[in-house]
């Protein structure tokens, strides 16, 4: 069902193109432009995607969010995602304050992430991940409705804890996956899915399968990789197929094309947003059917033009959807 759908942005938080300036500026921008979101990834130890090119700088995502709260009104404030690797005490704490800090507007996704080192790194076991997750949920909306509460899970626990402030609003976690585990996750103990860059196909598979599991409400998001010209040569020039279909740890989960393999622009479907404004338009309308609420555009292939892209998207692609 075509809902009402929201368009935020990744910001360019992370490589050789992050800078403070793009990134507070570039938050104002955003929300004078009429962007209604922007999002934020997660590592602690990252290497960048072959499509990402370069460079190791990667900004603090929650610290990254504060920046950009002080300098913005109305603009949601979302993390995709966040991997288990802070104390969940301390996560809702940060999540808490930064809600306090921005007047509400957060909100918090959440995912297992690709690399369990992260997790040993910040004194964490890889293996225990899946239940760390499902605990640090459990946690933080414990200690955001309740003063001196108590908690006792397999691998955490605490007693007569009180953290203030309390979120301004109700934050919602949204699970960050695109494989069947991570649908039951979504179904299980989440309020929205974030598919993240994923082939229409298999969101497709994977929504049909949701909705098979549950009969609650659940937001969807989706934040596909998004390349704009106003001339589609120009801009399909920018795109390596290659690359971008081995760019997801998910990948080898997708739904595979008739061919077997990705191999062609059509076969990136869904993961893809690319073209003049009329073909963005147009695969824009597939994700408006689908009932995405929250559309992500992540425009690390064109970061390097990041406000001229951001211009460009609002003069010509926005006001068809307002």
């Amino acid at each position: 069902m075509a809902v009402r759908m929201k368009f935020g942005v990744l910001l360019p938080h992370f490589g050789k193109e992050a800078s403070p300036s793009r990134l507070i500026d570039g938050s104002r921008m955003c929300e004078e432009l009429g962007f209604e979101s922007v999002w934020v990834r997660d590592h602690l130890l990252w290497h960048p995607h072959g499509m990402e090119k370069a460079g190791l700088k990667f900004v603090e995502p929650l610290i990254t969010l504060a920046a950009i709260a002080a300098v913005t009104k109305k603009t949601i404030l979302g993390t995709a995602v966040l991997i288990p690797v802070r104390w969940p005490l301390k996560l809702s704490q940060d999540l808490a304050s930064l809600s306090y800090m921005a007047g509400g507007r957060v909100i918090a996704g959440i995912g297992l992430g690709s690399t369990p080192a992260e997790l040993t790194a910040a004194g964490l076991k890889g293996e225990e991940r899946v239940e760390i997750l499902r605990e640090t949920v459990e946690i933080c909306r414990h200690i955001w409705k309740e003063n001196n509460a108590s908690y006792k899970g397999k691998i955490f626990s605490f007693d007569d804890v009180t953290i203030e402030p309390k979120p301004v609003d109700p934050i919602p976690f949204f699970y960050g996956g695109s494989t069947r585990a991570s649908i039951r996750r979504v179904a299980e103990y989440c309020d929205g899915w974030i598919a993240g860059r994923v082939p229409m196909a298999t969101f497709d598979d994977r929504l049909k399968y949701l909705r098979s599991l549950t009969e609650r409400n659940i937001a969807l998001a989706n934040i596909p990789i998004v390349c704009i010209e106003k001339d589609r040569a120009k801009a399909l020039a920018r795109v390596n197929v290659e690359e971008l279909a081995g760019s997801s740890e998910g990948s080898k989960h997708w739904v595979k094309p008739p061919s077997g393999r990705f191999s062609t622009i059509e076969d990136l479907e869904g993961l893809l947003i690319a073209g003049n404004p009329d073909d963005c338009a147009k695969e824009i309308e597939k994700f408006r059917q689908r009932g995405i609420e929250h559309l992500v555009l992540d425009l690390r292939l064109q970061y390097d033009r990041y406000e001229e892209i951001l211009r460009l998207i609002s003069e010509e692609l926005l006001p068809r959807y307002r």
